[in-house]
Order: C-alpha cells, then structure tokens, then sequence
C-alpha cells in the first residue's frame, strides 16, 4: 500500500479544517531509546489500517473536516524549533493536535495558549530544572511548562527523584501515581479550569500496551484510562499533543497512538452532538 504524507484522515486544507495535525519530529535529547523522531510518519503510516468509524463515540470520522499539514522543520536548534512552531501555530483557527518527537516538543505545541491548565499523562515527573547541562531536556518538560505560568496536573506518574516530588508538593502541582488513577478523582482535580491542554506521553500506558516508548515504566495506565478521562472533559480542551512514540517493529504503539488521535477527535466531535 502507497502511504503518503497526509493522515488518513486528511480531507480538508489547513485554512478550513476543524482540527489540524502536525508532527514534530525531534528526539534531540532523548536518554534511553531514541528513535521518536520517526513517530510522525509512522503513526501516519499506522492510521491507514484503521476504520475511520468510532465505535466508543459513535462519530464517523470521515464526516469530519480534518488536515494533516505535515511536519516542522525540525533542523536547528530547539529555540528554532520553538519559534517555527510559535509561528505556525499562530495561523491556525482549527483544534491543534501535536505528534512528537521527544516530551520536549509539548513546550513548542503547547505555547500557543496561555492561562490553561496543562494537563499531562507521563510515567515521569519531568519536574528537573534541568538534565545533562540542557534546562530543555525531555526530564524538564513540565517544568518548564510550570516556568511559563501555566497551572500543571500530571496524571500516570511512577517514575521520578525525590526532589522532584517535593517540588510538586512544595509548589501546588497536582499530580496521581498510576495506581491510585481513577477517572471520577482525575476529574474532580480538574474540574476548576475552564481550558485544558492535554499532553500524552505515551509512556504514561504500561509498557504491555505500549512498548515502543523512550524510557518504558512498569506499572502504567490503560489507554482506557484515558479515553474515559478525555471524554469526561473534552469539551473544555483546547489543544492536544501525543509524543514518545519510538516506533516498534510490530507496530503496535504507533497503532495505539493513530487510534487515540482518531478517539480524541471523535470525543470532541461528540460534543456538538
């Protein structure tokens, strides 16, 4: 099968879309298993294989106006990165949906929007103020995201220094152990804020779902988990980003992740009926 640049979802220019999504495919400081950067296009090249009819919300997919607008530039330094994506995403008027690339690109996806609260699924704390000399390593994403004034919730976590722990608590970071999730209390942390960036690093599951990750931690979520927390709040999200997808041999993590995007548009889809 011919696979080319566009998801197969992708019916509608940049201009006209209600959701619009663009890879970033960096995975500059990536410690354990690099590889993230050929996620974009193989979450693309996994979506082929899917229906584009959702079952869990009961939306056809291909009904809906949707645009791949393909991948940032991602030569140059971060700080380049950062502003092609600033600039990129200063354009749109469509619901940005991010596919990385290491954890780092959720500092470029995510800095189109301000006062939100960035809600985060990671089996990492990544609360280091910085991580081999770099303040953007992928170990520093949340904080630097708290650095810019945003409210941070990280949902998943199991992995992390005892320093960083005490900075979430010390500076009223909210945040639930993979074994002590549960929807109804995820929601009620959230349920304060009236716009919502959601981040998945796709470490967030345990590594029995999705084995193709960066730095893979036992004891992790569901996807499910995070279905039936997205659809609870998806009317209040604004944006959204997927990353640390290092794709495996068999496929199976970049298919998870092609049918999450597929989800998370059906879920906010959902809401307008």
């Amino acid at each position: 099968m011919h696979i080319d640049s566009f998801f197969s979802l992708s019916n509608c220019d940049v201009e006209g879309a209600e959701y619009i999504i663009y890879g970033i495919p960096y995975d500059a400081t990536q410690s354990f298993k690099p590889g993230s950067r050929f996620a974009p296009n193989a979450i693309r090249e996994a979506s082929w294989n899917l229906e584009s009819y959702s079952n869990l919300f009961d939306v056809e997919l291909s009904l809906v106006k949707v645009s791949d607008a393909g991948n940032i530039n991602c030569d140059g330094s971060f700080s380049q990165i950062l502003d092609r994506t600033e600039s990129f995403l200063g354009k749109l008027k469509g619901f940005p949906i991010a596919i990385g690339g290491e954890h780092t690109v959720s500092i470029a996806a995510a800095s189109k929007f301000r006062k939100v609260c960035f809600v985060v699924f990671d089996a990492h704390f990544d609360l280091r103020d910085e991580f081999d000399g770099d303040k953007f390593n992928h170990a520093c994403t949340s904080r630097r995201i708290f650095d810019s004034g945003m409210e941070v919730v990280i949902f998943g976590v199991r992995s992390g220094t005892k320093e960083e722990r005490r900075f979430a608590e010390d500076n009223g970071i909210k945040y639930l152990y993979s074994w002590d999730f549960d929807v109804e209390k995820a929601v009620g942390m959230v349920e304060d804020f009236d716009r919502i960036y959601v981040s998945l690093d796709m470490d967030a599951f345990d590594p029995a779902f999705a084995p193709g990750v960066s730095t893979p931690e036992p004891f992790g979520l569901s996807p499910m988990d995070f279905l039936k927390f997205f659809e609870r709040i998806s009317e209040r999200v604004v944006g959204f980003d997927l990353v640390e997808v290092v794709p495996d041999s068999n496929k199976i993590t970049q298919t998870l992740a092609a049918r999450i995007v597929f989800e998370v548009i059906a879920a906010k889809c959902k809401d307008k009926g």
